[in-house]
């Protein structure tokens, strides 16, 4: 495996065990005063405003903002589709249902959406081994998913984490597609949207300002879900296929339930540990699966011994 990929991994990875977090520190909010649609707009709001501070004192980071103005379109459907989208849907369904469940339904729409679309608007081929890690992802997720009692009827927190879901793997795979890239300049335009996106229903619900002592919570969601997870993601994304990208991403809901039984003391079951398995195994066989083009020399190279 070649150093970008290796480092590309390293950084799905990282969005992963950022993007644990989100449903702990949310559900710590929206347990105060707040809505779910202000969780949503303050963390992005704070976000825009410390990369936007950090902009003051590098020239560098100011370059590459007017440089992407070219792409202003197209990072604008990018900061709906992985911003509004989820950041909205999926805090909406932090006050239906429980953290795991929500991961659990928000990933698979997720991975379903970015297993198809790739192969549509990207033309990635997808080795037969990809799909039994597809397979087994799915397995992985479900069977974490009954470890932790979600079972029944489609809830409106599910179809809200479905939406959640399925606007952020429409995101990977039109960030791909239009080739962004940037960093954090890149992330500086995706809250700058998310923002004006959000002000919507959040002045819709009424203003609501934030009590002392949500601050911290609000900073470190927006700090290490919001622009590190961002930032891991759209990096990983110039060195992984999409579809790989949100692969190694599934490891989410490992890093979430280790995240639950630290901080909020919850017991981790031997089923939910069968499904991390799982996962990982996954992740595994879709990391090493076999190259199209070192398949075909294989069967070159059998059908000259015959």
């Amino acid at each position: 495996m070649k150093n970008t990929n290796i480092i590309g991994v390293f950084l799905a990875l990282g969005a992963a065990l950022l993007n644990g977090t989100v449903g702990i520190l949310s559900k710590d909010l929206i347990s105060s005063e707040l809505t779910s649609s202000a969780v949503s707009f303050y963390k992005c709001l704070i976000a825009f405003l410390a990369l936007s501070l950090y902009s003051l004192f590098s020239a560098s980071f100011r370059r590459a903002i007017v440089h992407l103005t070219s792409k202003i379109m197209s990072i604008a459907l990018c900061s709906f589709l992985g911003i509004f989208v989820l950041y909205f849907f999926e805090t909406t369904a932090y006050t239906f249902e429980v953290v795991p469940y929500v991961v659990f339904i928000l990933l698979g729409a997720s991975t379903v959406t970015t297993f198809l679309c790739s192969s549509i608007w990207l033309k990635e081929k997808k080795h037969i081994v990809k799909y039994v890690g597809l397979l087994l992802l799915i397995v992985g997720l479900v069977i974490m998913a009954l470890a932790e009692g979600a079972i029944g009827s489609l809830s409106k927190g599910a179809v809200l984490a479905g939406i959640a879901g399925l606007g952020y793997g429409l995101f990977l795979v039109f960030t791909k597609r239009f080739k962004l890239e940037g960093g954090l300049p890149l992330i500086w335009y995706f809250m700058l949207f998310g923002v004006i996106y959000l002000f919507i229903p959040f002045s819709r619900e009424g203003w609501i300002f934030p009590e002392i002592s949500t601050y911290p919570s609000l900073v470190a969601l927006a700090v290490f879900p919001t622009i590190g997870g961002f930032y891991c993601t759209t990096m990983a994304l110039t060195m992984l296929e999409a579809n790989k990208v949100q692969m190694l991403e599934l490891s989410e809901p490992i890093f979430a339930t280790v995240f639950s039984f630290i901080i909020l003391q919850e017991t981790v079951h031997g089923m939910e540990w069968l499904g991390a398995i799982i996962i990982l195994i996954a992740i595994v066989i879709s990391e090493y699966s076999p190259k199209e083009k070192k398949l075909s020399n294989t069967i070159s190279v059998h059908q000259d011994l015959l």
